[in-house]
């Protein structure tokens, strides 16, 4: 009996034993099984840290888009151990959306057209050359269905996808996909996508989280790309803006010519960096000067290389015709063909000989140049028809661009001035205009051109208030010698 009961006493202990171990065994694996999840997101977490790592070096860098592109998809391909990943970003116009780095494996995310489907089963280059130039509609396959959206998606099996217009293709056959909106504040850029066969890679809810993540630091860093572009592009077109503006500022005259019987000054003050005004002194010889103020429509650029034309042809062709309308005809005919119909240039260009006070003048549409006599103390407004440089190519605008003659006595001071001064507007919005020109030009006349320029450059600015001037300013100021 004793052995009996000794027997079942082993049998329970070794029973125990057993179940114990089995406990053992169950709660080892459990700790192991923890051990490699823990592990495989510190795993995920350094590939994480290292994509952000090497964003953050290519922004430091200012790398090209297309290295940016490329170094996204792949990063998120290697964070997420995916096959395959695309990048789709909204182009310019913002109407398409334009794959910008393909991967080698990345499967279809669209509808293909059938003749693409049938030609992929053959040549798998071609297929994927498509998939690199194939730009997207805004609504087109899943890329469009989740830019439009705005948020990310996680499809187990692509190919039944319900919402695929065609059913999927069996080269989407039994591949997850993760594809994310790429946004930054409102702006909408794009869509990031990973790709895997489920053979080899099933995406969990963990995954999914993580790629949500990295869309987001994707979007962060394209969109300070994009700005690191754009304010690398804007300092290139400032450099160059100055260095035209540099050019500019030789071709107009860098001092005021010695005349004899006469006294002349100038300045040109821009709006912006370069001016669509001019103003040229131009010897003729024999005793005799030109002198042109010129003001071309709009500002800018194409402004400033227009009146940089016009300097060129009138000083080609001055010295050459027998009088200012003559000149402005010749550069008429010439700037005409090739100027944009929405731009044109107002010209007023005078002649005069040192012996004596006979100025001619002839007037393309530029503003009506005024004159104070010493004699009466009173401004005359010196009236002459013509039209502007560029509106007509030669017949009109000789017939009504006329020369116009008149006498200049001892003392007495003309001014030739762009529309920035008369049409200048203060912070009330009231203008400048013709009769504070009147007044200031009779109080500054009796003390030389010098004093007539820079009086009439420091009364503007007072009036702006310390704005600056919506337009360019230009004026001359010629006086007789007494």
């Amino acid at each position: 009996m004793t052995t009996y009961i000794l027997s079942a006493v082993i049998l329970l202990l070794a029973g125990g034993v057993i179940a114990l171990l089995a406990v053992i065994r169950r709660r080892d694996r459990r700790i192991t099984r923890l051990q490699r999840e823990e592990q495989a997101i510190v795993d995920e977490e350094k590939r994480m840290f290292g994509y952000l790592h090497e964003l953050g070096e290519a922004i430091t860098r200012e790398d090209t888009h297309a290295t940016m592109h490329r170094l996204i998809v792949e990063g998120a391909m290697r964070v997420t151990e995916s096959q395959g990943g695309a990048l789709y970003l909204l182009d310019d116009a913002g109407k398409v959306l334009v794959p910008r780095h393909y991967s080698d494996h990345c499967p279809p995310l669209f509808d293909l057209p059938e003749r693409i489907a049938a030609m992929a089963k053959k040549n798998a280059a071609g297929l994927l050359s498509f998939l690199r130039l194939h730009s997207l509609r805004l609504d087109e396959g899943l890329i469009g269905r989740v830019f439009k959206g705005g948020g990310a998606e996680m499809i187990e099996d692509l190919r039944k996808d319900t919402r695929q217009a065609g059913g999927g293709s069996a080269l989407q056959g039994n591949m997850g996909v993760m594809a994310g909106a790429l946004s930054f504040g409102p702006r909408n850029l794009g869509v990031l996508a990973v790709a895997s066969p489920r053979g080899q890679r099933v995406f969990s809810s963990n995954d999914f989280e993580v790629f949500k993540s990295l869309v987001e630091q994707s979007a962060f860093a394209l969109a300070n790309v994009m700005a690191h572009q754009a304010a690398s592009e804007k300092r290139h077109i400032e450099a160059e803006l100055r260095a035209a503006s540099e050019i500019q500022r030789i071709l107009l005259p860098d001092h005021d010519p010695d005349l004899e019987g006469y006294e002349i000054a100038g300045r040109n003050i821009p709006a912006k960096v370069l001016s669509g005004d001019y103003y040229d002194f131009i010897p003729l010889g024999g005793g005799r000067h030109g002198v042109v103020i010129a003001d071309v429509s709009g500002k800018g650029t194409a402004a400033a290389i227009i009146s940089a034309m016009c300097r060129s042809i009138l000083r080609g062709c001055a010295p050459l015709e027998s009088s200012p309308a003559a000149a402005l005809a010749s550069v008429n005919r010439q700037l005409a063909p090739d100027i944009r119909e929405d731009m044109f240039v107002s010209m007023l260009y005078l002649t005069f000989g040192r012996n004596d006070g006979r100025v001619t003048l002839a007037r393309a549409g530029h503003t009506l140049p005024i004159l104070w006599r010493r004699e009466t103390g009173r401004i005359e407004t010196v009236k002459s028809g013509g039209l502007a440089v560029g509106i007509d190519k030669g017949e009109v605008f000789e017939r009504v661009t006329k020369d116009v003659e008149f006498e200049m006595r001892p003392g007495d001071c003309l001014l030739l001035y762009t529309d920035g001064i008369n049409e200048a507007l203060d912070a009330k919005g009231l203008e400048y205009g013709e009769q504070r020109l009147h007044n200031n030009l009779a109080a500054l006349a009796p003390k030389g051109p010098k004093a007539v320029v820079e009086g009439f450059i420091a009364d503007v600015e007072k009036f702006l208030g310390g704005k600056r001037s919506l337009d360019d300013i230009t004026l001359i100021a010629l006086q007789k010698k007494p």
